[in-house]
């Protein structure tokens, strides 16, 4: 009995150097995963930077004057002249905007000024969450196309493109027995506020809801210019009428010749919010 206790207490004398063994390398893997944690609870991490907003004040009844007046006789830039024209978008486009029967081009968001559009410092609320370069409409066979890309909000886009194909193309073959082929238009997006003030509230212009129309050229070679043909008798004048009425059934607000002289020579076209509850139409 007294040999068999001591064989085993020198068995377990012989266990003691195994398990400082094993605890050691216990503790060195609980050292080496404390440090790993730490490292990586230190690395900084990036901050979330949200997109700033493009502007959601109402707009103010009132006269929007543009900064630079659009084109009185609609002609194509040079660059849109020799070529066969663009594809349609409305399901092919990259982004997420769908524009049925319209002719565009893809931009990426941006805010604040761009090219060529003068801006105050404080204008930060100028800009588009979801631009487009609007190029013009297609109906079969018939093409309509601004004298370049306009730079508009998809959501506004689309309410240009259903007055162009739905409004504009039927009363042309009714009352004139002809189709446009061209819009004369300003650029559409400009960064500015209301009648280029240096305070007040921003034109739907920076926020890419708002266009100036101001003539249509058509496949026979004829011209109609809302400066010289608004209020005349004749198939031109009813033509004007009957698409500034059909406007004002689509846009919150439309501005023509009889509103005001500042717009003798164009329709002003947005969809800006009236009232408190944005359902006031200006129609003028």
């Amino acid at each position: 009995m007294i040999r068999q206790f001591k064989s085993r207490a020198v068995q377990e004398d012989e266990r003691k150097p195994m398990r400082k063994t094993s605890w050691r390398i216990v503790g060195a893997l609980a050292g080496l995963i404390w440090l790993i944690l730490q490292a990586g609870s230190a690395a900084p991490v990036p901050e979330m930077k949200p997109l700033g907003s493009v502007g959601q004040t109402p707009f103010v009844e009132g006269i929007d004057i543009p900064r630079t007046k659009p084109r009185s006789e609609p002609e194509l830039e040079p660059e849109h002249q020799d070529r066969a024209g663009p594809q349609p978008k409305n399901s092919q486009a990259r982004g997420s905007c769908v524009i049925p029967g319209a002719l565009f081009e893809d931009r990426e968001p941006f805010s604040g000024d761009r090219a060529n559009s003068p801006a105050q410092d404080e204008d930060k609320g100028c800009g588009i969450a979801e631009p487009v370069g609007m190029i013009g409409v297609r109906q079969g066979s018939v093409e309509v196309v601004f004298p370049g890309p306009v730079l508009l909000s998809c959501d506004f886009s689309k309410v240009v493109a259903d007055w162009l194909l739905l409004d504009v193309l039927p009363a042309a073959d009714s009352l004139l027995g002809t189709q446009p082929v061209r819009v004369g238009s300003g650029p559409g997006y400009q960064c500015r506020r209301r009648n280029n003030q240096p305070d007040g509230k921003l034109s739907e212009h920076a926020l890419g809801k708002a266009i100036d129309i101001s003539g249509f050229e058509f496949q026979d070679g004829s011209r109609i210019s809302i400066d010289e043909d608004w209020g005349r008798q004749g198939a031109k004048g009813r033509f004007l009428k009957r698409i500034h009425t059909a406007a004002c059934e689509r846009f919150t607000t439309v501005l023509g010749p009889e509103a005001d002289p500042n717009h003798k020579s164009h329709f002003h076209l947005d969809i800006g919010c009236h009232g408190r509850d944005c359902t006031y139409i200006i129609c003028q």
